[in-house]
């Protein structure tokens, strides 16, 4: 199914057109997994996302960096953060300095739950990528993560 239609085309573009319908299908994958393993608390993997990269942050973000940063519509990230206020893992704040602004911010609750359910997340991640080895993994780090460098410098801004 993910070969369909590459016959006839160079070997270099049926390459690249398998490379990117394979990382969409493995991401569709792994998305339903945790989706699967996190709806037992409530939450899904978007909503891990956000919380990952607010926490990832050195000071809370707005709203508007965030839905940059996930490639997420505002109105988007506004839901899920406010789903993910009324659960206790965020405080949105105004910004001291502009109350138009609303700011993100985890909280200790959002600590404590991570805490306790990172080792076995972290063991399901080693599980389902056990198929490739210790190289396997340094090669596909070092390509994954080279093209995702080059996509963000070449990020057109809407």
């Amino acid at each position: 199914m993910l070969r369909l239609g590459l016959e006839g085309i160079s070997a270099d573009e049926a390459g690249r057109v398998l490379l990117f319908r394979l990382l969409l299908a493995i991401s569709a994958e792994l998305r339903r997994r945790l989706d699967r393993r996190l709806a037992e608390e409530g939450l899904t993997t978007q909503q891990a996302m956000l919380l990952h990269v607010v926490e990832a942050q050195a000071s809370p973000p707005r709203l508007t960096q965030l839905a940059s940063q996930l490639a997420m519509s505002h109105q988007n990230v506004k839901q899920i953060a406010s789903a993910l206020e009324r659960k206790g893992f965020l405080e949105i704040r105004s910004d001291p300095d502009d109350s138009r602004v609303r700011r993100l911010q985890v909280t200790p609750h959002h600590r404590r739950f991570w805490r306790r359910r990172n080792p076995a997340d972290r063991a399901s991640v080693a599980e389902w990528t056990s198929a490739l080895s210790a190289s396997d993994l340094a090669a596909v780090l070092r390509s994954l993560d080279r093209l995702h460098a080059d996509l963000m410098a070449t990020r057109e801004e809407s």
